[in-house]
């Protein structure tokens, strides 16, 4: 019976077995073989470097040098992205360099295969083995490549020579095919590449460039020129994030990205902020120049008592400065203690292309929520979801929740909006 299944249904069984039962399956019969070999199944790749390749028998390994031609999308990461130091002594050098060695055989196969990607993928490379080795072989898998299209170092961790070394290296075949780079945790964080000229240059011979998302300590004055004179063309989203740890002593200048606004009309610029609260850690991000289209701040869990955090005014900047631009709005305010129940009505209904805003934190009054409902069923704003959770309901909030569920409900709906009510102290959910 099994070997007359399908070869759609096999195709689908078998993408979710791993690398050591796919070499299993193939022996079984024909049918097997013959679904194992379908590109379907070997379009995406992700190996985990530690786990799935070894030297003296990899299945990963051997299914490359059988299928690899079929591959268009990789991704190489490592279970144990970090060793403590005090394991690390522990292990001996050869343990320490196996996964470096298989890591670098793998590639030897895929190169030997030449197998032209569209998309690489480097995550979680923090590790402490002897990777020289490894990124010497990714450093000649990268000239090979004719067409790749997006390439992403998320936290790999890397010192700033190894990641031009990889920017070097992809420059010399697929500089004009390169639409997404995504350097987000790519240098490790005490190292600031923002005035580097090798990384500027780098940047400047990617002419394709739609996607570009980095940390703060890799943009600069200079980083928005480059992108302005060489990217202007293409660039059409710029994802800035932002966290507590990053070095921000430098600062950009409005002048900076009104030249890039004005080199790319299309440009919408993205920030990720990540437990930086106060304002007046904030302000110097908000510069009147910047096209933000999305905004996601995310707050700590500690509460700073030396000095307020002052949201109101963070909240009321955004409106001010960034009226016809912002799309979505995302707040995770931890221990907020403020009152913005005003702010978020008046964000809505200012920004006239705001479609999205989550907002976890403390709303004042639920009485808000009947007049956000109210806007939207004027058409005076154009969100689609709206969710609420309140974490305390008392006897008058149920009654107020229930009001307004029963008040805008239809109206939701008929304009095709995600309405729910849900209240946390009973099993019912108010739709």
């Amino acid at each position: 019976m099994w070997d007359q299944l399908p070869e759609l249904i096999l195709t689908q069984i078998f993408d979710h077995l791993d690398y050591t039962d796919r070499v299993s399956v193939g022996e079984v019969c024909r049918a097997w073989n013959r679904a194992l070999s379908s590109p379907v199944l070997w379009r995406s790749v992700r190996i985990v470097i530690d786990r799935d390749l070894r030297e003296d028998f990899s299945p990963a390994a051997i299914l490359t040098a059988k299928y690899g031609q079929h591959m268009r999308s990789l991704e190489l990461t490592f279970s144990r992205p970090y060793i403590y130091p005090r394991i690390l002594h522990r292990v001996k050098l050869a343990v320490r360099s196996a996964p470096a060695l298989a890591g670098a055989g793998f590639l030897a196969i895929v190169r030997t295969k030449d197998v032209q990607l569209r998309r690489l993928t480097l995550t979680n490379w923090a590790f402490a083995y002897n990777r020289g080795t490894l990124l010497g072989a990714l450093a000649r898998f990268l000239r090979g490549q004719r067409n790749l299209a997006t390439l992403c170092l998320l936290n790999a961790d890397f010192g700033v020579t190894d990641v031009l070394r990889m920017l070097g290296a992809l420059a010399k075949e697929s500089r004009e095919h390169l639409a997404s780079l995504d350097l987000r945790g790519a240098f490790k964080e005490w190292q600031a590449p923002h005035d580097n000229r090798r990384y500027l240059g780098l940047l400047s011979r990617f002419r394709s460039l739609s996607l570009l998302k980095l940390d703060y300590p890799a943009l600069s004055n200079q980083v928005l020129h480059v992108l302005a004179s060489d990217a202007s063309k293409t660039l059409k989203s710029l994802h800035v994030f932002v966290r507590d740890s990053d070095s921000r002593q430098h600062t950009l200048a409005d002048t900076a990205w009104r030249s890039l606004a004005s080199a790319c009309p299309d440009l919408t610029v993205s920030y990720t902020i990540v437990n930086i609260s106060h304002f007046e850690d904030m302000c110097y991000l908000l510069l009147p120049s910047v096209p933000l289209a999305e905004f996601h701040m995310f707050s700590g869990y500690v509460w700073d008592q030396s000095r307020s955090r002052n949201f109101r005014s963070t909240i009321a900047l955004l409106i001010a400065q960034y009226t016809n631009t912002l799309v979505e709005v995302m707040l995770q305010l931890r221990n907020n203690r403020e009152s913005l129940d005003d702010l978020l009505v008046s964000m809505l209904l200012r920004c006239k292309r705001l479609a999205r805003l989550q907002y976890d934190g403390i709303i004042r009054s639920l009485d808000t929520l009947r007049e956000i409902c109210q806007l939207q069923a004027e058409h005076k704003t154009r969100f689609k979801t709206i969710h609420v959770k309140p974490r305390d309901v008392n006897l008058r909030n149920r009654v107020v929740l229930n009001d307004i569920n029963y008040q805008y409900d239809r109206k939701m709906h008929e304009q095709g909006v995600d309405f729910r009510l849900e209240d946390p102290t009973s099993i019912l959910f108010f739709y």
